[in-house]
């Protein structure tokens, strides 16, 4: 009859119950699985193999080009010094701490264009040898976090404070190395800020040039200016890099663990003030 009443049967609905609470605990199941595999932390990655040679050997690999001082050079007995070699031994005895595992470094010479092509072939674990950053490498290598900028900033004279920034030198006498950086820095800014620019063949005789007033500032490296400065004095720094030069280290792709290692003792260095205190032991 229609519109009469019927009561639910219930054998159907105990019939449908357990598929219901089987689907039920399969998804809370799937769920509960997937938020594991997403937030649960994940277990270290396996180090690469260098890393692990170099801790159960003791040995870490350097490929340098001994030519540059004060970054390296020969002291005249066969031993390599300057401060990329003080940076290497800080590297191989933080982790030598670390892994409770002696580790000293052993230099590889190779002469400075063949630097990569060496370390990719695996003579060596990693390039430090003043080695400035480039870009166009790093599909090819990892770079490791800077440890020194190399850039041209300004110097001016003892006594001149009125030279802070390259805008105060508009309209003045500027000193560069020819083909330098310091010189493409100064040709870049020489129309808009009107540089009389003069040009010298060595940084040593655009400083001398400045501190005879033939210049008002020169635009140099670090290091130009700290040689200069010890052995004639009469010139101060008046500004931070004008262009970033950063030297690195570089090591193969496929050596993270090695990367890493690089980087934290780098970092650490800057932290605690060893970076800083090196440079001004060697520069």
């Amino acid at each position: 009859m229609r519109g009469k009443f019927q009561l639910p049967n219930p054998k159907s609905q105990v019939r449908g119950l357990p598929g219901s609470l089987i689907l039920a605990v399969v998804f809370c199941a799937a769920f509960v699985y997937s938020l594991y595999f997403l937030f649960a932390p994940k277990p270290p990655p396996k180090p690469d193999a260098v890393w692990t040679r170099i801790v159960s050997d003791g040995v870490f690999r350097v490929g340098i080009d001994p030519s540059f001082p004060p970054f390296e050079y020969e002291n005249g007995k066969g031993n390599v010094i300057g401060f990329d070699a003080a940076l290497a031994n800080e590297i191989v005895g933080q982790w030598s701490h670390e892994n409770e595992t002696p580790i000293r470094v052993e230099y590889v010479y190779s002469g400075y264009d063949g630097l990569y092509d060496a370390l990719k072939a695996g003579e060596f674990d990693a390039i430090l040898s003043a080695l400035p950053y480039d870009a166009r490498k790093t599909e090819d290598v990892r770079f490791s976090h800077a440890y020194f900028n190399g850039g041209p900033l300004i110097v001016a004279r003892i006594g001149d404070e009125s030279i802070k920034t390259y805008f105060d030198l508009a309209k003045r006498r500027v000193g560069v190395e020819l083909g330098s950086s310091g010189d493409a820095f100064a040709r870049r800014w020489q129309r808009r800020l009107q540089y009389d620019v003069r040009f010298y063949h060595s940084p040593a005789e655009a400083l001398r040039a400045l501190t005879r007033g033939e210049v008002d500032g020169v635009f140099t490296d670090f290091i130009a200016q700290s040689d200069f400065a010890k052995r004639e004095g009469g010139i101060r720094i008046a500004s931070a890099p004008l262009v970033d030069e950063l030297f690195v280290i570089a090591v193969r792709k496929e050596t993270p663990t090695l990367f890493a290692q690089i980087n934290a003792v780098i970092d650490a260095m800057k932290k605690d003030g060893r970076m800083g205190k090196m440079q001004r032991e060697w520069f």
